[in-house]
């Protein structure tokens, strides 16, 4: 496996057969792993923990967040994304810093199966001790399926985006519940 630190906290790191991008506002909170998220790659090869079903409202997060960086990715415009995300993520990333975090994902993940299919949460949704939402899961997909781990804190009684990191695996590694 290797790994490849880019400036600001980006980081882009090849796993087994799954690419995990992952782009992190402020200091990596405790969640979300400091070494790659080769865990969720790993996580395929058993069986995943119990995890109640998504809300509606953690469905909605989900999906308009990785249908915003799908737009990104086949745009090349990451300004929407930024723009939407948390202030402290909008402060320390630019829509340039972006470009460059997620460019390998642009020719490798398609996100289009999350606006058509139900993600499925991988672990339970937490709220971290920072009062943010943590949710970690995958969506089925054709010709891959995704995998995610999102994070959202609380701005003005709305949930904004402050961490995010996406993947790929085979189709057949996740199943579609």
């Amino acid at each position: 496996m290797s790994r490849v630190v880019l400036p600001l906290a980006f980081a882009a790191t090849t796993a087994l057969s799954a690419t995990m991008v992952t782009a992190v506002a402020g200091d990596a909170p405790s969640t979300l792993p400091n070494q790659s998220f080769r865990a969720i790659a790993l996580a395929t090869s058993r069986p995943a923990p119990a995890a109640a079903a998504p809300t509606p409202q953690q469905i909605y997060l989900i999906r308009s967040t990785l249908l915003a960086l799908n737009d990104a990715n086949r745009t090349g415009n990451y300004t929407v994304l930024r723009d939407s995300a948390a202030p402290s993520f909008q402060t320390k990333y630019s829509s340039a810093d972006l470009a460059i975090a997620f460019a390998q994902s642009r020719s490798s993940l398609d996100l289009t199966s999350a606006g058509l299919t139900t993600p499925r949460l991988t672990a339970p949704a937490t709220i971290t001790p920072r009062k943010s939402l943590l949710l970690k899961g995958e969506v089925a997909g054709a010709p891959t399926a995704i995998q995610f781990q999102i994070e959202f804190e609380p701005v003005n009684g709305h949930w904004r985006l402050t961490a995010l990191a996406v993947g790929a695996a085979p189709p057949a590694k996740v199943a579609n519940r």
